[in-house]
Order: structure tokens, then sequence, then C-alpha cells
């Protein structure tokens, strides 16, 4: 008997808790999220330097005339972006890149390159869970481990999500585990 393809996902262990979460039907939508949000929230702390997110922030903070300095913030950002560590450092600078194309400056656009950033390694993830379920186990399981994953993302607040990582925000609340103390307070059904 198998303990799940899970289990031999080459992933971080909270990313496979994460997809045992989804493979598993007793785990509840709101332990994927959780799950989930904490994997993500690891990979950024693991991945992401915070002298880059300073870096980032100061290029692209408004000074004043911020219209007549765009190229030399997109050559900033541009040489940021040689200099990247991690994949999702470099997703992260390129975000910040596609904001300021698109008008956004200062703490807008670094909010708006780690939220994106974040959703993208998401979405990356979700992937890799899915392929591998497939590869391992069934096509029916990939799919439901796939609706599963998506009907997560879409409760993940990424944006207090991308403030906890930023630390410009509130950082992610500590998981408080369920005490079951009887058999009627047990796993809901």
């Amino acid at each position: 008997m198998s303990d799940g393809p899970y289990k031999s996902l080459p992933m971080k262990p909270r990313w496979r808790h994460a997809a045992k979460c989804a493979y598993k039907e007793a785990f509840s939508q709101d332990e994927i999220v959780e799950s989930v949000t904490r994997a993500s929230h690891a990979d950024w702390r693991a991945e992401v330097r915070q002298a880059l997110v300073g870096s980032v922030t100061s290029v692209v903070a408004p000074l004043g005339q911020q219209a007549l300095f765009a190229d030399q913030v997109l050559a900033d950002l541009g040489a940021l972006r040689r200099g990247c560590a991690s994949p999702l450092e470099a997703s992260f600078v390129r975000n910040a890149i596609d904001a300021v194309v698109t008008g956004r400056t200062g703490a807008d656009a670094v909010q708006f390159a780690a939220e994106e950033a974040l959703s993208d390694r998401l979405l990356c993830n979700y992937r890799q869970v899915e392929e591998h379920v497939r590869r391992d186990d069934s096509i029916r399981n990939a799919e439901f481990v796939r609706n599963r994953f998506e009907a997560a993302h879409g409760q993940i607040d990424l944006s207090g999500l991308a403030r906890a990582a930023l630390r410009t925000g509130e950082p992610l609340t500590r998981r408080t585990r369920a005490q079951f103390t009887d058999l009627d307070a047990g796993v809901p059904l």
C-alpha cells in the first residue's frame, strides 16, 4: 500500500504537505489554503533577499518627476534582474518592470510585483504536483488535486501574503491546531 504520490514528490517538505492536503479528501479547503500560503511564504523567505526588495523599492520610488526618468528606472531594474540569485527573485524583478511599464510607482509597484511573483510560483507548484500525481497515480486523482488547488487559489489572500512577505503589513498568523477531545468533536463530515 502506498502513502500517496506526494511522499516521493521532489519538493520542499512544506509543498509535500500542501500536496498531501490537496490529495486527501480528509483535509478541508481551509487547510489546503493555509498549507499553500505557508509554503509560498517559506519559499519567499528562502529565495528572496531582503536587500533585493530594498533595492527594487528604492528604484521604483517616486522621485518628483518620475515620468522623465522612466527609462532609467527600467535600466536599473534590468541591472537588478541580471543579479538575481533565484527564479523567484527574477520573477519579482520582472513583475516590477511590468508594474513600471504600466505606470505604477512606489509601494504600489512593489506590492504588485510581489503579488504576481507569488501567484506565478503558486501556479507553477500546482502544476508540478499535478504532473507528479498524474505520473505516479492516475489522471482522475491528478484532476482532483488540480481542482482542489484551483479552489484554494481563489481563496488565498495574495495581497496579505505579499505584504507579509515584504514585511510591510501584518505577519502571517500563527496556525492553531484544533484540539479534539472526543469522538463527537472530530473532523467535520
